[in-house]
């Protein structure tokens, strides 16, 4: 029996956020993924052979050495040639962990990685899926883009719903836009003074917003409003956090989860 394969062609790709849009992206890269997870290089994490995450079009490589890890990117860019696609350079970059022991870092400086022939950039901290990762394993940072960003939200609605606006609209508008600090539960190492800096940001765009006195009471002010204190947000998505990393069936979440509970 043979089997007969009709072809297209796409003049117009997917538009973004369109159902069909990750079905396709999957079954596009999915070879590359494989050929890159199949390689038997990269790190373990927990006891887990790991060497590649991607969320979507975000991929990142892992390798506890660098030639491990120019190695997965060659296996990229060959892979890439296959399928007639080609990287990014000036969007990618890469990053050096060095270890938490300073007396087990062995040296300070790295050759370039390359891919496509093109040399990557090298940083030390960089927005992955909206959070900031550096180098150092801290979270100012983050914590940092989180004080700026709800600075810039609260002016944007301040000046759009400044005027005939009810207290109620205003509120469920200040919980969608400011209060949604998605990555504060994987906050776990920074400097007080950072986190003090976000709690006086959170309680100084409230007053403004609704148009309280900086003189006025705080706690009077969320008791009218319905509105959480600081403290409760973050203790909100910690267990929001907690509830989801419990009952996620990703097989490297499920094996992480087992290694905690076993030092416990």
């Amino acid at each position: 029996m043979i089997e007969s394969r009709h072809f297209f062609t796409l003049r117009n790709g997917t538009r973004q956020g369109g159902v069909l849009s990750p079905w396709l992206l999957a079954r596009y890269v999915r070879d590359i993924l494989a050929c890159v997870a199949s390689s038997g290089i990269g790190c373990t994490v927990g006891g887990m052979f790991i060497n590649i995450l991607a969320c979507a079009d975000h991929v990142v490589l892992l390798a506890h050495l660098w030639c491990g890890l120019q190695q997965l990117l060659d296996i990229v860019g060959q892979q890439c040639e296959i399928i007639n696609m080609s990287l990014n350079t000036h969007k990618s970059v890469f990053m050096v962990f060095p270890p938490c022991d300073q007396f087990k870092v062995v040296v300070s400086s790295f050759p370039e990685f390359c891919a496509n022939g093109k040399s990557l950039l090298y940083v030390s901290s960089f927005k992955y899926l909206g959070y900031i990762i550096s180098s150092n394993n801290n979270d100012d940072a983050d914590i940092q883009r989180e004080v700026s960003n709800m600075f810039i939200q609260t002016n944007l609605l301040s000046r759009k719903f400044h005027k005939n606006c009810s207290i109620a609209v205003k509120s469920a508008l200040f919980r969608s836009y400011c209060i949604c600090m998605y990555y504060a539960a994987l906050w776990s190492k920074f400097h007080v003074g950072i986190l003090n800096k976000l709690r006086s940001s959170y309680n100084r765009c409230i007053k403004i917003f609704f148009g309280f006195n900086c003189r006025d009471s705080l706690t009077n002010i969320l008791v009218t409003l319905g509105l959480p204190s600081f403290d409760t947000v973050m203790a909100n998505a910690a267990v929001s956090y907690s509830r989801l990393w419990n009952s996620c069936s990703n097989r490297i979440v499920m094996h992480l989860r087992q290694l905690s509970l076993r030092k416990v």
